[in-house]
């Protein structure tokens, strides 16, 4: 059996029958304060959690790229759909109705030949219309295949498709957690420098103890010192947080709603060919790391302003580009599955649990003791 994850639900964390475990504790409160939806996986090797988890993807080393942020998208979309056509099967979008997931099909449609457009398959949700019903009106009803979202990874993980969705644009762009600031504090506290006092009060009240909220300051502030770029914003000092922990929660997510007849053939080689999410690749985290003033511009409305540019050069549609604001639109797909709680890194019938005991994977030195 292994004795690394690659996945756990973060609700079991603070689990009575895990309070024993040394650092839990601790490393309870994490998720007081970035919520059940972030999985803690560090991946520059600076903060060692009380879970074992192997970190699937570690971080790229820093270079400089000049290409642009819709370039990286057309060369991706390009790279599925031919990689589609090699394999000899369908393309499966996860469609939410948001900018993420509008985006990748508005890559996919723009570069596809009407032969690979007939081999795409949209996964949607009666929200994902609600969401956004111009571009379903416009681009997707009579014009693609679709499929209802309810029963989607029943039947998509561990059969022979490509599996592509939104997951990791977030990382690229920012956090969930710029919302709760600008609550607190105006727009302006987003490109405001970084303020170690805005971030105490911001944390504190999800906390309500200040030595805990000051040790995880103190540990960000460490993670913060081995970026290879200056992060000088609180935009920029979240970001940077979402981008180094919280990327394996997103590409492994989805896959813990698997049904369990297939889980015995979604091994890390299936894992790797046949599930495809569109932003994680080497080259868009590069953009992300060259392009901290391209992520947004001062008003949450403008957050992911040039992703929204983009799907207007296909869309024409300039209401979704000047007003669509973020917000969490995923689970609509999902509201009816019963997720695994662990996934180990050897996968298989053996690797996805029903578990809420992390004894097994335990790891006693910690930096959360």
């Amino acid at each position: 059996m292994s004795d690394h994850l690659v996945y756990y639900d973060c609700n079991i964390v603070p689990h009575k029958i895990n309070a024993a475990l040394a650092g839990i504790r601790t490393f309870s409160y994490f998720f007081k304060m970035y919520g059940t939806g972030v999985l803690f996986v560090d991946r520059t090797e600076t903060i060692r959690t009380p879970v074992r988890v192997k970190s699937l993807f570690p971080m790229p080393a820093f270079r400089p790229i000049k290409k642009t942020y819709g370039e990286i998208c057309d060369e991706r979309a390009k790279e599925l759909l031919t990689r589609a056509e090699k394999m000899g099967v369908t393309i499966y979008v996860f469609w939410s109705g948001g900018i993420d997931s509008t985006c990748v099909l508005v890559s996919l449609f723009k570069n596809a030949t009407p032969e690979q457009k007939k081999n795409i398959v949209v996964i949607l949700s009666e929200e994902s219309i609600t969401e956004y019903p111009d571009f379903y009106r416009d681009h997707i009803h009579g014009k693609i295949r679709v499929e209802p979202g309810i029963m989607a990874p029943y039947f998509l993980f561990g059969g022979n498709h490509l599996i592509v969705n939104g997951e990791s644009n977030d990382q690229l762009f920012g956090s969930d957690m710029c919302g709760k600031f600008i609550n607190m504090y105006g727009e302006s506290v987003i490109q405001a420098t970084y303020n170690r006092d805005t971030f105490f009060s911001t944390w504190n009240a999800l906390t309500g103890d200040g030595a805990i909220t000051n040790f995880y300051i103190d540990m960000f502030e460490k993670l913060a010192a081995v970026a290879p770029i200056p992060l000088i914003t609180n935009h920029d000092r979240l970001w940077w947080i979402n981008f180094c922990l919280k990327w394996q929660l997103v590409h492994m997510f989805i896959l813990s709603y698997a049904g369990p007849r297939n889980i015995k053939k979604i091994t890390p080689e299936y894992f790797g060919t046949h599930y495809a999410p569109f932003f994680a690749t080497e080259e868009f985290q590069l953009w992300s790391m060259n392009n901290l003033d391209k992520r947004i511009k001062g008003t949450w409305k403008s957050y992911k302003w040039i992703v929204k540019d983009f799907i207007y050069e296909y869309t024409k549609d300039a209401e979704y580009r000047d007003n669509k604001i973020k917000h969490a639109s995923r689970y609509f797909l999902l509201l009816y599955q019963r997720p695994y709680t662990q996934i180990t890194e050897d996968m298989g019938a053996e690797g996805f649990k029903r578990d809420h005991s992390l004894a097994a994977y335990h790891d006693p030195v910690n930096d959360f003791i």
